[in-house]
């Protein structure tokens, strides 16, 4: 009975409460302290992160255009002069050496004025002859007399040049070696200065003009390296040379042309047969750094670095996209150490810790089980 009495006693009562207060206040203040000095420690020794070096890396692209080929040397071949055609020599896909006949016209009249000029030389320089002799002796001819003879052999030696010229050109001759076409010429036609007689090509070496885009100007010059295909055939590529560049660049499609030269020693290409070139050709070299390092923002890409252990944002605008990396142009140098794994974490002016990928898996390992126990305890 006393012992009931005791125990209902409201002293006894009062002191068990303050106990059982004191008891949940340590127990809420260890349990608060524990994240707050693991916060402290993880602060000192800094984020953990796994960087690399940005590094310099040369933009090589494969341009890729069509072209029309034509021959080095290519002409349409027509007459100086009308008349009637006395002989043809044109064999289509013929070879012709620079000079051979192709075609022969009527030349009857201008043979005879080549000898009528040659007869009024002839008797042009007796008469000067005569004078000098005759002056030699007696030196009765006035030297007005002699300057008219002496006039009319030039007269004459001129009038026999311009009579060859004119024969000459009864003759339609290959300017250049080469390859001649068809022609619709038969003898017996009669022709004028608007017909066209043939064509002759010099296929040897064949041209392919194609387009290149602007940025590349200063890297697609002479001597630059090609690569050619027919575009309807899947042969093997043939190599060629850049051999020209245009002075300018189209406003319309911001291009430039370029020549290519083909070697076709060989004849298996004709003039206006359709390539496909491509080339290799550099854009500049830019700053490569890992896919997963480049963040977005409200002002566009940038990326972390690690700057004597603390975080840095830098600002960069993406060039190319690669495999597994981004070419980046910006405020950023060549070997700054790029934070590309524990990215999440990182703040402007945060302590980093930088580790290897390894050393960085071995400490999510290790905090993994620890996490477990207190979310467990709690």
């Amino acid at each position: 009975m006393t012992d009931r009495l005791s125990n209902q006693n409201p002293v006894c009562m009062l002191l068990r409460g303050l106990v059982t207060l004191t008891l949940l206040s340590m127990l809420l203040s260890c349990s608060e302290q524990s994240p707050a000095r693991r916060f402290d420690f993880s602060q000192g020794a800094g984020i953990p992160v796994v960087t690399e070096p940005a590094t310099l890396t040369d933009l090589m692209e494969t341009l890729t255009s069509v072209g029309t080929a034509r021959a080095q040397q290519s002409v349409n071949v027509f007459s100086d002069t009308s008349g009637r055609v006395t002989a043809v020599n044109i064999n289509a896909d013929q070879f012709m050496e620079s000079g051979d006949l192709l075609l022969q016209l009527d030349d009857r009249d201008e043979r005879l004025a080549v000898e009528l000029a040659t007869v009024q030389l002839a008797d042009a320089e007796r008469l000067v002859q005569r004078y000098t002799t005759v002056n030699a002796q007696d030196a009765n001819i006035p030297e007005s007399q002699l300057d008219d003879a002496q006039a009319a052999v030039d007269s004459a030696r001129i009038a026999l040049e311009q009579a060859k010229v004119d024969l000459d050109r009864r003759r339609i001759t290959a300017p250049f070696a080469g390859r001649v076409g068809l022609t619709e010429i038969d003898v017996g036609d009669r022709i004028d200065t608007n017909t066209q007689i043939t064509t002759i090509d010099d296929r040897a070496v064949l041209l392919v003009n194609f387009s290149v885009p602007e940025v590349y100007v200063e890297r697609v010059s002479r001597g630059t390296r090609v690569n050619l295909r027919l575009w309807d055939a899947a042969n093997e590529a043939v190599s060629g040379e850049i051999i020209a560049v245009d002075s300018r660049i189209d406003v319309n499609s911001r291009s430039f042309i370029a020549r290519a030269a083909i070697d076709n020693a060989d004849d298996r290409f004709r003039p206006g047969m359709a390539f496909e070139i491509s080339l290799s050709a550099s854009r500049g070299t830019f700053l490569s750094v890992p896919d997963v390092a480049v963040q977005w923002g409200a002002d566009g890409a940038y990326v972390w670095i690690a700057d004597k252990g603390v975080a840095v944002r830098r600002e960069v605008s993406l060039v190319k996209r690669m495999a597994n990396a981004v070419l980046v142009d910006g405020d950023l140098a060549e070997n700054e150490q790029v934070v590309m794994e524990g990215i999440q974490s990182v703040r402007a002016g945060a302590a980093l810790r930088v580790l290897t990928p390894n050393e960085l898996d071995a400490s999510l390992r290790a905090a993994a089980p620890a996490t477990t126990d207190e979310q467990g305890n709690g």
